[in-house]
């Protein structure tokens, strides 16, 4: 074959990066035999099966690792082309976005996101998944479109937009035994702590700082999620640090009481993250214009 069709590459990278041919063909909006019959159409090019079936999915061949990123390099190249002077129509648009966050950026940026969206652009598909520790080659190949949350260690050519600045405060129980409108830092260091264990986020370097200033918490149980808090905290003398716009949120559904820390910590930024290979998308252009809008307001 002297040339080949930009939808088998398309159909090359969906099936590397999904690992599936029901996912690559959900991802693509086209049915399996489509994403099959191109498959075959592919091997029959470079004369090698280049996927496997493994226990996880699909499973590349050595031919299809060296293939996939010259693929996705020039997949990047031709669609940035395309999409530089077509024009997006966010009320008719079908597109799927995909974004990562923690479950606590799910429980605070999901609800004002889903209501714009469905005002501004009621056919899109959002699909929300978890930060993980591939996010930085998520974001460089496609898999993601956005991430949104304290993420200090993405970095270029990843590009970053400030959504709002944030600080801690220390959350418990409405009736906490021994700490009441105030807590001085003696009843900080005494008291029992739950910790989130959120590595892939910025909430670790708390700890850190905390630290600096000669400041160690009696760490009791560590959790790894933030949204069983309320109900460990409510009804127990444990406390956790929050960021207070989720703190405000837990405190408003009842129980449970937000404090101002009685050491001082140096605030952070929540940014929404996108990689530069979007840089000529208008429609990546307005999902970062609607999410800086939405979420900067909160």
């Amino acid at each position: 074959m002297s040339h080949l069709d930009l939808n088998l590459v398309r159909v090359f990278v969906a099936i590397y990066e999904t690992r599936s041919v029901t996912h690559a063909a959900e991802r693509l909006d086209v049915t399996q035999s489509t994403v099959s019959y191109g498959l075959a159409k592919l091997r029959k090019v470079y004369v090698d099966r280049l996927f496997s079936r493994g226990g996880d999915g699909l499973v590349p061949t050595g031919m299809a690792e060296q293939l996939f990123q010259r693929f996705r390099e020039a997949l990047t190249t031709v669609e940035g082309t395309l999409e530089q002077n077509t024009a997006f129509d966010p009320q008719h648009s079908t597109r799927r976005f995909r974004l990562a966050m923690s479950d606590i950026g799910v429980l605070y940026f999901v609800p004002p996101l889903l209501r714009r969206f469905q005002e501004v652009a009621p056919r899109i598909e959002i699909d929300i998944l978890q930060i993980s520790d591939t996010l930085g080659e998520d974001l460089s190949t496609g898999r993601l479109d956005m991430a949104v949350g304290n993420i200090p260690s993405l970095g270029s050519p990843v590009h970053s937009a400030l959504l709002f600045r944030e600080h801690y405060v220390c959350l418990m129980s409405a009736n906490h035994p021994t700490i009441g409108c105030s807590m001085s830092l003696e009843a900080f260091s005494a008291a029992r702590h739950v910790m989130v264990s959120s590595p892939r986020s910025g909430h670790f370097l708390i700890e850190d700082a905390l630290a600096e200033r000669g400041i160690h918490r009696n760490i009791v149980a560590r959790v790894p999620q933030f949204t069983v808090l309320p109900q460990l905290l409510s009804q127990s003398d444990l406390l956790v640090l929050l960021p207070s716009r989720v703190a405000s949120l837990y405190v408003h559904q009842g129980g449970l009481k937000a404090l101002a820390l009685p050491v001082p910590l140096p605030d952070f930024q929540v940014q929404a993250h996108w990689h530069a290979r979007h840089e000529y998308s208008a429609a990546h252009r307005w999902l970062v214009d609607e999410i800086v809008a939405t979420l900067g307001k909160l």
